[in-house]
């Protein structure tokens, strides 16, 4: 026969199971609440609740929430945060910044993240979000795989590893493939016993590199891609489904460069730009990467002109005419360095209107954006070349009046608009500094000056910043 414990012995040993089960869920309560299972940043010098909420993607109230802050200005450099809403991560995370040249899956397999992992951290749906200078998080733990790129030609995996001196079945794991079967023409592999980059996240094969400038596009403004391309025969881009050309920088080793113009009422957000590389051998590669584009922040203004002057027919008419004159990309460069402004002091200095400033002419709506920069001048002021070209046109117009237009090359011109006279005649070559024309008051205008533009891809841009710096 069993012999059963005694009552009081019983009831002890009963009371102290339900103490231990009672401390422990609360423990672990308290546990989970405090992020033991959370993912976690460390707070940098000079972030913010609301910069640290927009790089993982929560609402600023449930990071606030799951870490006890009622104060967001209490916030130090250096204290721990758990980050909500990303439940099944856990380890510490970082926030770094987008390159150009990265792409969602380069970034992924670099890191031996899935691509699907990578977004559903970053709460992406589309790799289109992966735009050039976003912020992504990624674990502190994942350390860039070091390693040669290799572009994928047409040949097989293993004719890739041979021509690498690679293992076939190490480019299969060190690249996230299910199998010899898995890479497709055009892919670039890392190969880890390659002498390439260390660390590199980039989607470009070794001897391509690519910088974005500025790294957001401004509205009104000129943005720029600079390619090294190693073997390169042809390049060809695209931006927002427009081309976008190429043309060979004979000063950068291996260089390319695309210039193009952004509307000045484009409106802010990202937009798609695309390459593709034909090397000599054959062998292609393509890279797409989303471009941020911000407003420009131009002021208004109102204008009182002859309403003959405003017919919508004829300023459609005169814009496609300029259109057609500066829409040919010529392969010759013509400039150097900075332009220099078409008029000298005191008048360089002086400008009664700027790019961009959105205008209402006789108390209509802000239709209408100025197209160039003003400078100042009476009847008779000598005009100059800002920069070495040769000159398309010379005519009258009449809504911009007397008109000269000089092709720089590479898609860049400059219009000079409102003279009294022109000094130089179609076809003619010109250096920097030459005198082209004086300043008048001919076509639509409220008294004498000089409207001076600058055309990029066939698009107006700031004249202001081709003063302020050098392209490329």
């Amino acid at each position: 026969m069993v012999k059963r414990a005694p009552l009081k012995l019983a009831k002890i040993l009963l009371a102290v199971a339900l103490l231990g089960a009672a401390l422990a869920l609360p423990l672990t309560a308290r546990a989970q609440g405090d992020g033991d299972n959370l993912p976690t940043y460390v707070v940098r010098p000079g972030d913010t609740l609301s910069d640290i909420a927009f790089a993982f993607g929560v609402d600023v109230r449930a990071l606030m929430a799951a870490n006890h802050i009622t104060n967001p200005n209490s916030l130090r450099a250096g204290q721990t945060l758990v980050i909500p809403g990303l439940e099944g991560v856990t380890g510490r995370l970082i926030v770094q910044k987008t390159a150009f040249g990265d792409s969602l899956f380069s970034v992924g397999r670099a890191l031996h993240i899935p691509a699907h992992k990578l977004a559903r951290l970053n709460h992406l749906v589309s790799p289109f979000q992966f735009y050039a200078g976003k912020p992504i998080v990624v674990p502190e733990s994942a350390k860039p795989a070091a390693g040669e790129r290799l572009l994928l030609g047409d040949e097989s995996l293993l004719d890739a590893a041979l021509r690498s001196h690679q293992s076939v079945w190490a480019l299969v794991f060190a690249n996230g493939l299910h199998a010899r079967w898995d890479a497709i023409p055009g892919d670039v592999l890392i190969a880890p016993a390659g002498n390439g980059a260390k660390g590199a996240l980039s989607a470009f094969p070794s001897g391509f590199a690519a910088t974005l400038k500025p790294r957001e596009w401004v509205q009104g403004r000129t943005g720029e891609v600079v390619l090294s391309a190693k073997g390169a025969e042809k390049v060809v881009g695209e931006f927002d489904g427009e081309k976008m050309p190429f043309f060979r920088w004979k000063a950068k080793p291996n260089g390319w460069v695309a210039l193009k113009g952004i509307h000045a009422l484009a409106e802010p957000g990202i937009y798609p730009l695309s390459l593709t590389v034909t090397l000599a051998d054959g062998r292609s590669f393509g890279f797409a990467q989303a471009v941020r584009v911000v407003a420009g922040d131009y002021y208004y203004e109102k204008l009182n002109v002859p309403p003959s002057l405003l017919n919508p027919e004829l300023n459609r008419k005169e814009e496609r005419f300029l259109e057609q004159k500066t829409a040919a990309a010529m392969p010759q460069r013509y400039w150097e360095g900075k332009f220099a402004p078409p008029e000298k002091p005191p008048f360089s200095d002086c400008h009664p209107s700027y790019f961009g400033a959105r205008r209402n002419y006789n108390s209509g709506a802000f239709f209408w954006y100025h197209t160039g920069l003003d400078f100042c001048g009476r009847v008779g002021t000598p005009i100059y070349a800002p920069a070495g070209g040769k000159v398309v046109f010379v005519g009258k117009t009449e809504i911009h009046g007397n008109v000269t237009i000089i092709d720089h090359g590479w898609g860049v011109y400059t219009l000079y608009c409102h003279q009294s006279a022109a000094l130089v005649k179609e076809g003619q070559t010109v250096h920097k500094g030459d005198l082209i024309g004086k300043v008048g008051r001919t076509g639509r205008v409220t008294g004498p000056h000089l409207h001076w533009e600058v055309r990029v891809d066939g698009m107006p841009v700031d004249p202001q910043e081709w003063l302020d710096r050098v392209f490329p």
